[in-house]
Parts: structure tokens; sequence; C-alpha cells
């Protein structure tokens, strides 16, 4: 599926360049940027999911790490126990 999609995105490249290199008009500009704007935000919509999931995961492996460090780095205490206490 994967191929599928960037054999997809590579022809649609190609062609808006091909395009661009041909016709130098502003509406030409306009036109090409008009159709390719539902892809863009397609494209936005597929990537943002997994990258928000990503970005979450990595959050909570930093938090887990500090917890664990917290948790088993234990120094003395300041206190000054070298005499006993009664």
């Amino acid at each position: 599926m994967w191929t599928y999609i960037w054999v997809m995105v590579g022809f649609k490249l190609v062609t808006a360049l091909f395009i661009l290199w041909y016709t130098h008009a502003f509406y030409t500009v306009a036109i090409l940027v008009a159709i390719h704007i539902p892809w863009i935000v397609a494209a936005a919509c597929l990537l943002g999911v997994p990258g928000a999931f990503w970005y979450r995961l990595v959050k909570v492996r930093a938090r887990r790490a500090e917890l664990i460090r917290q948790e088993f780095n234990v120094g003395p205490p300041s206190q000054g126990l070298e005499l006993p206490v009664y």
C-alpha cells in the first residue's frame, strides 16, 4: 500500500513540476495550489496521528525513566545520623 501511495505522490509532484516548468503564469500556480490543498491536508492528517502517538510515547518513556531514576538512586539522608538515637 505504501508503494502505491509514494508512487502517486511522486507522480503528482513530477506532473506539477512539469506544468510549472512549461507555464509561468500566476493562474497556473493558483490552480495547482488549489488542486493540491486536499492532498496536503490528507497528508497532514495521515502523518499527524502517528506523529502525535509517537510524541506521546517518547514523553511517557522519558517520564518512566525519570521515575525509575528517582526511585532507585537513593542517597543517604542529609541529616546527621552519626550518633545513635536513644
